[in-house]
């Protein structure tokens, strides 16, 4: 075909006109191909290095399957080499990666969120309130279920709740120490119920298990209000908690499966209630005052882990999004639930944090 008799169409990728059936010299091709290959080769070795495991990233692999593509089947020929066709494809494999990691999690995009308590509501460790900067991260819509947990002790033969101890004076079967032992039925039979008895350590290891870890606080406190900036993520009184939220008024005193109440409004449930979660933040009563405004992740030094949200035994108070408490030890209403940052989803080496440790008495 003459070049100068070849057609212009609209490219549906690059938005430009081009000329269809004239082709492109192969020098030219191979010029563009090569120095594509460089500059997707150069970028992913800079993801690569941010991967502290040394493993290959997973945006890198896509990276330098861009190359690959153009000269595919699967590439649209109309541009030839486009960019922009390249680009759309890493983008929904990138799109792809993330949906298929985050399948039982909400996702709370980057940006500002407001944490803490306006004045004249809360205790003084809940002030002052203050803007936050967060990277875009995911969180688990349920809090982990006995089952599931139990499954990784399985696996593991390590990590325990309390009352499943081997030989352990609070095994609700052996132990000496009656501690659980009101809640023996659920935990041998509700299987979908919050796992409880664990230390945050275990809990971090879970997590850790699955490549994800324990939310900080401001990510936990950011998804418990829903959007909203109200003291509960559903109004600034608990008329409507019921709906969401197993506690003293509705629990009759023990746990319940997780999800069988209303979601926020990102999705996620039992952020209120039926068990408090732990946090990987140490806890400092001061620490508002002198928290960082970016991906903050608690005080270096403390007194126990946070926990928030409330469980099946608690008042509404207690549930407020914005209520800060503390603890070093176990106990029959403290589970968990998990979080991961968007940028380590696209890492396949990453690992979570290194569990905090708890002080003690």
């Amino acid at each position: 075909m003459n070049p100068n008799n070849a057609k212009k169409h609209l490219c549906p990728h690059c938005g430009k006109f081009i000329k269809s059936g004239g082709g492109i010299p192969v020098p030219f091709f191979i010029l563009v191909l090569l120095l594509c290959a460089g500059f997707f080769l150069w970028t992913s070795g800079k993801h690569s290095q941010a991967n502290v495991s040394g493993q290959p990233s997973a945006i890198g692999k896509l990276y330098r399957g861009v190359p690959d593509y153009i000269t595919s089947p699967e590439a649209d020929k109309s541009c030839g080499v486009c960019l922009a066709s390249a680009n759309s494809f890493l983008a929904s494999k990138k799109q792809a990666t993330i949906r298929e990691k985050t399948k039982d999690m909400a996702g709370l995009p980057a940006g500002e969120y407001q944490i803490g308590s306006p004045d004249g509501l809360g205790d003084a460790d809940e002030h002052p309130r203050h803007l936050v900067h967060l990277d875009a991260f995911y969180i688990d819509k349920y809090e982990v279920t006995t089952a599931d947990y139990m499954k990784f002790t399985k696996d593991n033969y390590a990590n325990y709740p309390e009352w499943a101890m081997p030989e352990g004076k609070f095994n609700i079967d052996t132990g000496k120490n009656t501690y659980y032992r009101h809640l023996s039925a659920i935990l041998k039979t509700c299987t979908n119920c919050p796992i409880v008895g664990v230390t945050a350590q275990s809990a971090e290891a879970y997590c850790k298990s699955k490549n994800r870890r324990l939310p900080t606080e401001a990510e936990w406190e950011a998804a418990a209000r829903g959007g909203a900036d109200s003291a509960f993520s559903f109004g600034e009184t608990a008329a409507m908690a019921g709906d969401y939220a197993w506690y003293e008024t509705t629990s009759e005193e023990k746990p319940h499966p997780v999800g069988t109440k209303k979601p926020n409004k990102y999705g996620i449930y039992d952020m209120y209630g039926n068990v408090w979660e732990w946090i990987s933040d140490i806890y400092s009563k001061d620490y508002y005052s002198e928290s960082t405004k970016i991906n903050p992740k608690g005080p270096t030094a403390g007194r126990g882990n946070i926990i928030r949200g409330g469980s099946w035994a608690s008042d509404a108070n207690s549930m407020r999004s914005g209520n800060r408490a503390s603890t070093f030890k176990p106990n029959d209403d403290i589970g968990f639930r998990c979080a991961v940052s968007e940028s380590a989803l696209l890492d396949e080496g990453a690992t979570s944090p290194v569990a905090v440790e708890i002080a003690s008495n």
